[in-house]
């Protein structure tokens, strides 16, 4: 059996060779069946809006290149509670490091925070398209909602993220076993 890579939903393929010393400025839109395509394969009612103004700089020609702009989508995703539509808007900014190898970036940036540079091109649309899905609310839910109408049964209940953060920290489950056990 052979992995093939899946085309990209949204795809946006540049030349590495056709940028020179001087940044060059990105604007990438997508189309409706791309915006389809995307809402699928990240699980969300509908992308309604897609753009990217992207600027591709060569840090150290042919072995370093930055990507940076912002991102910006209208997006509907259903509330994980009531499975209501609830709108929200993206608006990012990004800032990708490309390196031919990492240990080139040394001084730079920090080589762990930086995605491989193969071949000759490089698809802006993909990395847009990620960046949008690392975005997205993993947990989008109703503004209406009333944490204290849902009964979810003994000991559990919705809380607000303000009330989650003021939780206090429970203890550690394997420190309280290291302690019951016996002592040399």
């Amino acid at each position: 059996m052979t992995t093939e890579n899946p085309t990209p939903e949204f795809s946006f393929q540049i030349k590495l060779d056709a940028i020179s010393d001087e940044p060059r400025e990105f604007t990438l839109e997508a189309k409706p069946e791309e915006k389809t395509a995307l809402a699928r394969r990240f699980g969300v009612v509908s992308i309604d809006s897609l753009e990217a103004q992207l600027t591709a700089t060569w840090l150290k020609p042919g072995r370093i290149l930055s990507i940076s702009g912002r991102i910006s989508a209208g997006v509907t995703q259903a509330c994980v509670v009531t499975l209501e539509s609830v709108p929200a808007t993206v608006n990012e900014e990004i800032e990708v490091i490309f390196a031919r190898n990492s240990a080139d970036t040394a001084g730079i940036v920090d080589p762990d925070e930086v995605e491989p540079l193969d071949g000759e091109t490089l698809d802006l649309g993909e990395l847009v398209a990620e960046e949008l899905s690392l975005a997205l609310d993993p947990y989008p839910r109703h503004p209406d909602i009333d944490p204290a109408a849902f009964e979810l049964g003994p000991g559990a209940s919705l809380v607000t993220e303000e009330e989650a953060s003021k939780a206090p920290k429970r203890a550690n489950p394997f420190e309280i076993l290291a302690e019951l056990k016996p002592k040399p």
